[in-house]
């Protein structure tokens, strides 16, 4: 790192950011994504503003103006909607870190009564439109309303907030309505109280001074190894912007994210699509960001043809989480047991643009035994990268199987039984993907059709019975694939299904772990016993399974 580079952490109230922004000392570069959060994100950052929680710390960079001029000769037309003022004179910031952040503060907070600034009024309304709500509580809320000048009286544009003459027009507002003296004063101590918070509230930022983008890169590293909470994505993003083919990798991301939605993965981890595309360019992805080689994201982001295989990447992670639904059922991204799996099944799609039927079925046998054998687990770093070559050796032809195993002979144990079935245990999850599975292919889950993603919407989870104590457990637990078969006929509002055991459905719903002899101590009023019978079924075909893979199962 440059001797010339200083580093200073600094501390500035809301207006303070505002005022900055609008004297042109604030700018944004272009590789910067596009504006992306949605009304509840919005929100949350205002209320947690309201309670005085942090929100973070932005990363402002201002580089040696004698160096990456081509850097700097591209930037961001707009923030928050409003058109950026030109930059003053060797006093201004890049905004590297803090984006999405500072697109909402600026884009709610600037007064358009008193800026200068111009603004996109039209998308302004559609994305900063909000307001504070005095009554009750409080609240901050999107105006559904066009414009301001019909708001009711209750309804505060934040940007009012920061302003403190705006408490006295609103007093002088309250005085035109006829309400009663208490009413005044719990209104008003209210905008007081809310108004205080935006006029005190700090934002901690990172100022950098000198150097060029590399350098801030480098920084930024050694920031988020000391602990600094930032996003990841950007760095590669400033470092392989590309104007002239128009990429950016931050919004090939958030592109990406939108075209998984459908496949219920839009809430993928960023961190791991970032790997996946990593990866890609050959190595272990673990070892992509050594700690004792910040230069290899540079080295990466500054090779001639990241831009060609990133987005040959993209489209092989959206082939990846297409076999995932659709042959594996994992409905969704909380379901996916591991995210190297889909690192894995993504480095399979993008060296296999035309995989056979047999390397379809060793990939869905690969999944199903690195799940239950808690694969990404058990071994080391060191044994990892040999799971890792092992694969490699599949795709390229070399070995007949993709599981490593550490000697001859070796078979996986399962963990034992889960007693509930949650997102936060891959045995759990391991469970829930074989019961989704049965429910539709039965004994025939490696050789089964696939599900066309059109015909299914995700899944919902249903108890047998739900007024019992311990009604959580895994033999009380039924998952329906939505939008097909029988789930069509249970009303959304329907909590448990122990209709099913009406002997009027005799026969069926044996894809769900329920028989006839359930039926009959339902009947009697045994409720234990059908909960006992159920968890058996549910043992032995999932032991069938698994021991058909090659693994011990494990009953304890």
């Amino acid at each position: 790192m440059s001797e010339n580079i200083k580093i200073k952490p600094d501390k500035r109230n809301l207006l303070e950011y505002i005022e900055d922004f609008q004297l042109g000392k604030i700018q944004v570069p272009a590789f910067q994504r596009d504006f992306v959060w949605d009304n509840n994100k919005k929100l949350e950052l205002f209320d947690s503003i309201q309670k005085g929680y942090p929100i973070g710390s932005i990363l402002l960079w201002r580089p040696d103006f004698k160096s990456d001029e081509d850097f700097y000769k591209f930037e961001s037309k707009e923030i928050g909607f409003y058109k950026i003022p030109e930059r003053a004179t060797n006093d201004y910031f890049y905004i590297l870190d803090g984006y999405q952040r500072l697109s909402l503060l600026f884009g709610c907070l600037v007064n358009p009564e008193k800026t200068k600034l111009q603004r996109d009024d039209i998308n302004w309304f559609k994305e900063f439109n909000i307001v504070y709500n005095l009554q009750g509580d409080g609240a901050f809320e999107m105006n559904k309303k066009k414009d301001f000048s019909h708001l009711e009286y209750y309804q505060i544009p934040i940007y009012k907030l920061i302003d403190a003459k705006e408490f006295f027009s609103f007093q002088k507002q309250l005085s035109l309505f006829d309400f009663d003296e208490s009413v005044n004063n719990d209104l008003l101590e209210k905008y007081e109280n809310i108004s205080q918070i935006f006029q005190k509230y700090e934002l901690p930022s990172i100022n950098i001074f000198g150097g060029s983008i590399t350098e801030a890169i480098d920084i930024f590293q050694r920031l988020n190894t000391a602990g600094v909470k930032m996003s990841s994505d950007w760095a590669i993003s400033a470092l392989s912007f590309n104007k002239d083919e128009n990429f950016r990798l931050a919004s090939e991301i958030d592109n990406l994210l939108e075209d998984l939605e459908i496949y219920n993965f839009k809430n993928q981890k960023r961190e791991v699509i970032l790997q996946c595309i990593t990866n890609s360019f050959g190595g272990v992805y673990f070892d992509q960001f050594s700690k004792n080689d910040n230069k290899k994201i540079e080295v990466l982001a500054r090779r001639s043809d990241f831009i060609e295989i990133t987005r040959k990447t993209v489209k092989s992670i959206i082939i990846a989480v297409k076999f995932l639904y659709e042959d594996l059922l994992v409905l969704d991204s909380k379901l996916l047991p591991y995210n190297s799996q889909l690192i894995f099944i993504t480095d399979f799609f993008n060296k296999i643009e035309n995989p056979t039927d047999s390397q379809l079925r060793i990939l869905k046998e690969w999944f199903w035994i690195t799940t239950y054998s808690n694969y990404f687990t058990i071994y080391n770093l060191t044994k990892q990268r040999l799971a890792y070559n092992k694969f490699q050796d599949f795709i390229e032809g070399k070995s007949d199987s993709p599981i490593y195993y550490d000697s001859l002979g070796e078979k996986f144990d399962t963990l034992e039984f889960p007693d509930k079935v949650t997102m936060g245990s891959v045995r759990a999850k391991a469970l829930a993907s074989f019961m989704l599975n049965y429910s539709l292919r039965e004994s025939n889950i490696l050789d089964g059709l696939s599900i066309n993603a059109e015909n299914i919407e995700g899944y919902r989870t249903f108890k047998l019975f739900s007024d019992i104590e311990n009604s959580n457990v895994s033999e009380n637990t039924i998952l329906v694939v939505e939008k097909f078969n029988s789930l069509d006929n249970i009303p959304r509002q329907t909590k448990n299904l122990s209709h099913w055991l009406n002997l009027e459905y005799k026969g069926q719903f044996q894809e769900y772990f329920i028989n006839d002899e359930m039926r009959k101590e339902y009947k009697k009023g045994n409720i234990e016993k059908v909960l006992q019978i159920r968890k058996g079924l549910i043992i032995e075909s999932e032991k069938f399974f698994v021991e058909g893979i090659g693994l011990v199962y494990n009953t304890q």
